[in-house]
Order: structure tokens, then C-alpha cells, then sequence
């Protein structure tokens, strides 16, 4: 009886040991900014925030995308070369796994997309809940695609769980939103409710630095914005262990948080709803070159993706939201 015992403490260690392991390992509630904890990669509810109601989680529990909110493709719509624009990932292990290899292919099929002096061709690798022909400004349209409709909202507090790339030379990785366009006539571009927020635009070679921006783009109503922060801590320890990182935007402003902690704020934000794109690039005159010190793959690691919204709604431009309506819907 005793050895029989002994035995099932021993199943149970290693299964605790399984449970604590691996992409979602169990949160700190310092961490997470939430009051509760739990194990990732088995969690079976989403925790509370206090205040606050959930309105959409992506776990990555699955062995697939859940291709009802994420498209698995990068901006499609800008590009005629279908292989650089799919999105080159793996769901495994409780986490999203986006990456790029030395051979992915180039996301114009051969036409550099920036103005690099050796000609490198531009590597860009994403998933995004949004996608609509002439969406985001930023690029030029040459396909014309269905609209894909996953997820598209105005305020919440949005929270990532991420390890950063580990790459050592050019690149960078973002986190951002674009205005969903709602005003755009259907065979037109005309828009202004197309501003952006970057959550973040970290670069491969500087994990411990933080940089939001809020781009205006054609809104009247926004004007340019970006801070950079140093993160507390060693470096290394943004590309070897889980954050967190969130914001919580309302119709005053935007605020940003990293483990927790707030560390910037804007006066102004957009005022209308907005579809996330999970990216990662190399070969960017903003961001650098492939360089020697470039380890493949590159790989990002993202535990978890979830909105919640304030149980007291929110009063603003063109949107009011009730705590009645929250819960009933």
C-alpha cells in the first residue's frame, strides 16, 4: 500500500511538473496584472479582471489557428506574390509560433520593398482579425481580396504574453492596430478612420526596449505619436522568459503596460474600431538588415491574445457602451 502510494505521488509530480512547463507556464498575478493565477497551455477559463469584462481570447491551446478570428496571411491585398504574403507559423505547445527561416520568401516575390543598398529582398510574416481591400494606408494595393471579418472592436484593455524574438541582428517584431475602415465607400479607398496604434515595434537586437506610436495616417483627428522606454531588468530576459504586455485604450487616451506596470500614456486615440495584426519583418530600412549575427529561424513566441472591456462601458465619438449590453451580448 505504501509503494502504491508512492507511485501516484510520483505520476502526480511529473504531471505538475508537465502542467508548469513548456509555452504556458503558470503566471504570476505580479505579472499578468489580473488577481488570479492559473497554468497555460491547460487553461480551461480565462482569468477575471477585476472591473473589466472579456471580449475576446486566443489562446492558442489548439493544435490549429482558429481561423475564424485570425487570417493567416500578411496584408494580402498589397501584393501580388500569394507565398510571401502567407503566414509561415506553428500552433503547438499553448503558444503561437510565428517565424521566419533564411529561405522564407520575399513578400513581393522578388521585388524589393525597401530601399536596402545589397538589394535584399523584404521578408514580412504575419496573422491578422481584419483584412479589406485599400486597409492601411501604409500600402499599395494590387490584389483585391474578400473581406475577412475575425475581430474588429473600439476600446478595451488589450494583453499579450509573448517572449520576444531571438534573432541577434536586423528586424523587428510588432504588435499593432488598424482602423477597420467603416466609413470607406465599398469600391473606393477614401477613408479617414484608418489610424494605427503600435502596441510595440521592437527591434530583434534591442528586446528591452519598448517603443508605442500612434500614427494618424489620414484621421484629422489624431496627430503623431511615439515614446521609448527602457525596460527594467536585463535585456535577455524579454527574449528568454514571458511577458506581458497590454494597453488600455478609451476615448480620452491610450495607457501602457508592461508586466503590470504603466509606462506611457497618450492624451489623444482613435475613435473608431480598429482590426489587430501580429507581424514580423526583416530586411526594413526602418529596422535594419539580414546580418551575420541573424540566428534561423526567427521565432516569436506568443502565449495568449485577449481583450476585455470596461463593465461600465464606455461614452464616446460615434459609440456608447453599456454595462447592460456587455453582459447580455
Amino acid at each position: 500500500m505504501k509503494r502504491k502510494s508512492m507511485v501516484l505521488l510520483l505520476v502526480f509530480t511529473m504531471l505538475v511538473g508537465l502542467l508548469s512547463t513548456g509555452c504556458g507556464d503558470t503566471i504570476p498575478a505580479a505579472e499578468s496584472g489580473h488577481d488570479t493565477e492559473y497554468v497555460g497551455g491547460f487553461k480551461d477559463s480565462v482569468p477575471e479582471k477585476e472591473g473589466y469584462v472579456l471580449d475576446f481570447s486566443t489562446e492558442f491551446n489548439d493544435s490549429a489557428l482558429e481561423t475564424e478570428y485570425w487570417l493567416p496571411q500578411y496584408l494580402p491585398h498589397c501584393t501580388a506574390n500569394t507565398a510571401g504574403s502567407s503566414a509561415r507559423y506553428k500552433v503547438e505547445n499553448g503558444c503561437l509560433n510565428l517565424y521566419i527561416t533564411k529561405d522564407s520568401p520575399d513578400y513581393f516575390g522578388g521585388q524589393p520593398g525597401s530601399a536596402d543598398p545589397d538589394n535584399l529582398l523584404w521578408i514580412a510574416n504575419g496573422i491578422q482579425t481584419w483584412e479589406k481591400n485599400h486597409l492601411h494606408p501604409g500600402g499599395t494595393q494590387q490584389m483585391e481580396v474578400q473581406p475577412f471579418e475575425g475581430y474588429a472592436t473600439q476600446y478595451g484593455y488589450f494583453e499579450i504574453r509573448m517572449k520576444m524574438p531571438v534573432s541577434g541582428g536586423g528586424g523587428y517584431a510588432s504588435w499593432w492596430l488598424v482602423g477597420a475602415q467603416d466609413d470607406a465607400l465599398p469600391d473606393t479607398a477614401m477613408s479617414v478612420q484608418n489610424g494605427e496604434i503600435d502596441v510595440l515595434e521592437t527591434f530583434f537586437d534591442s528586446p528591452g526596449v519598448f517603443e508605442p506610436k500612434v500614427h494618424a495616417w489620414d484621421d484629422p483627428d489624431l496627430n503623431e505619436w511615439s515614446d521609448r522606454i527602457e525596460l527594467d531588468g536585463d535585456p535577455k530576459d524579454y527574449v528568454n522568459e514571458f511577458h506581458t504586455y497590454a494597453f488600455d485604450w478609451r476615448p480620452e487616451g491610450i495607457t501602457f503596460y508592461v508586466d503590470g506596470k504603466k509606462v506611457a500614456k497618450t492624451g489623444q486615440s482613435p475613435q473608431y474600431r480598429m482590426g489587430m495584426i501580429l507581424s514580423m519583418y526583416i530586411n526594413s530600412d526602418f529596422s535594419g538588415w539580414d546580418e551575420p549575427e541573424n540566428v534561423y529561424p526567427i521565432e516569436w513566441l506568443i502565449d495568449y491574445v485577449r481583450v476585455y472591456k470596461d463593465a461600465d462601458g464606455y461614452e464616446g465619438p460615434g459609440q456608447r457602451f453599456s454595462s447592460f449590453l456587455q453582459r447580455l451580448f
